[in-house]
C-alpha cells in the first residue's frame, strides 16, 4: 500500500482482510480486529465485508474518525459506519494530529468480545501496553475465578 493523497477503503480492507486471513501465526481464538484511523473518503466497501466477514462476521470493525472540513464528524461515522453491518465501533476523534491524544480511543479494545458468548463477555480486557519483558505491544484479558452473576 502506498500513500497517495487519496482513500482506498477498497484496497486498505481487502489488506486487512488477507492479512488476519493469510498469517501463519498460531492463535487461541483470538478478538480478531480491524482499527481504521481516516478523515475521510467516498468508497463504499460493503461489498469488501460481504466476501471476507459475511454470514460469520468473525472480524470486529473499529473506525476512529478526524473532523473534516465541510463534513461534520458524525455525518462521516454515519457514511463509513454503515460498511461494518455487525456490532462494530464508532469513534469521533476530535484531535486526530496529536498521537498522544489518540491513546483514549485504544479503550476500543479494552472491550470484551463481541461475537462471544456470555462467559467470555465476563473478560476484562486492558488497553494496549507495552510488555515489560520485551514481548511488545500486549492486551491483557483476565476472568473472575468465583462470579456469583
Amino acid at each position: 500500500m502506498v500513500a497517495k493523497g487519496t482513500t482506498d477503503y477498497k484496497a486498505g480492507f481487502e489488506y486487512a482482510f488477507d492479512q488476519l486471513q493469510n498469517s501463519n501465526i498460531t492463535r487461541a481464538n483470538c478478538n480478531k480486529m480491524i482499527m481504521m484511523f481516516t478523515d475521510g473518503g467516498e468508497d463504499r466497501v460493503q461489498d469488501v465485508f460481504e466476501k471476507y466477514n459475511w454470514p460469520n462476521k468473525t472480524v470486529r470493525g473499529s473506525l476512529v474518525a478526524a473532523p473534516v472540513p465541510g463534513l461534520g464528524t458524525s455525518t462521516l461515522l454515519i457514511i463509513l459506519g454503515r460498511v461494518w453491518g455487525q456490532e462494530g465501533h464508532r469513534a469521533p476523534c476530535h484531535a486526530f494530529p496529536h498521537p498522544v491524544s489518540l491513546q483514549e480511543y485504544l479503550d476500543v479494545l479494552g472491550r470484551p468480545m463481541v461475537l462471544a458468548g456470555n462467559r467470555a463477555k465476563q473478560v476484562q480486557w486492558t488497553n494496549v501496553y507495552q510488555d515489560a519483558l520485551g514481548l511488545g505491544l500486549v492486551v491483557t484479558g483476565t476472568l473472575p475465578v468465583f462470579n456469583l452473576t
